[in-house]
C-alpha cells in the first residue's frame, strides 16, 4: 500500500499544470522578444525571472493552497471572487517584477503580463483546486 502510485486520472491536473508552467517560460521569452527588451533576455535570466514571478504568485495564493490541503475545496474549488482578487493582485505584483528585472517600461511589461497571465492562472487554479484530492 505504501508503494502504490496514484492513478493517471489523479495526476492529470498536476501534469497539465507543469506543462503550462514550462510553456509559460517560453511565452515569457517570446514576450520579451516581441517587446524588444534589451536587458536580461537570455534563457537563464528568463527562467530566473519566471521563477521569481511564480514564487511570489505562489506565496500570494498560499492561503487558497492551505485551504485546499485541509480539504476545504472537495467539491467546488475556491470561490471565484477570491480567485479574481488573487489574480488581480498577482498581476499587479508581476507587472512590477517584470518592469524591474527587465527594465522595459510599464506598457511593455503589461503586454508581457497579459501574455503569461492566462496559462499561469490556470496552472495555479489546477494546483489549488486539486491539491486536496491528491494523497501523498
Amino acid at each position: 500500500m505504501i508503494f502504490q502510485l496514484p492513478s493517471i486520472e489523479e495526476m492529470m491536473p498536476f501534469i497539465i499544470a507543469i506543462i503550462l508552467l514550462v510553456a509559460d517560460i517560453f511565452i515569457l521569452k517570446f514576450g520579451l522578444a516581441i517587446t524588444k527588451a534589451e536587458d536580461k533576455t537570455n534563457f537563464k535570466w528568463v527562467a530566473g525571472s519566471f521563477g521569481i514571478q511564480l514564487g511570489l504568485i505562489f506565496f500570494i495564493s498560499l492561503p487558497m493552497l492551505l485551504s485546499g490541503l485541509m480539504g476545504a475545496y472537495q467539491d467546488e474549488g475556491p470561490h471565484p471572487a477570491i480567485i479574481a482578487l488573487t489574480i488581480i493582485f498577482s498581476a499587479f505584483i508581476d507587472l512590477n517584477i517584470v518592469n524591474v528585472l527587465h527594465k522595459i517600461g510599464m506598457k511593455r511589461s503589461l503586454v508581457i503580463v497579459l501574455l503569461i497571465l492566462g496559462p499561469l492562472s490556470y496552472a495555479m487554479y489546477l494546483i489549488n483546486s486539486n491539491i486536496g484530492t491528491f494523497i501523498f
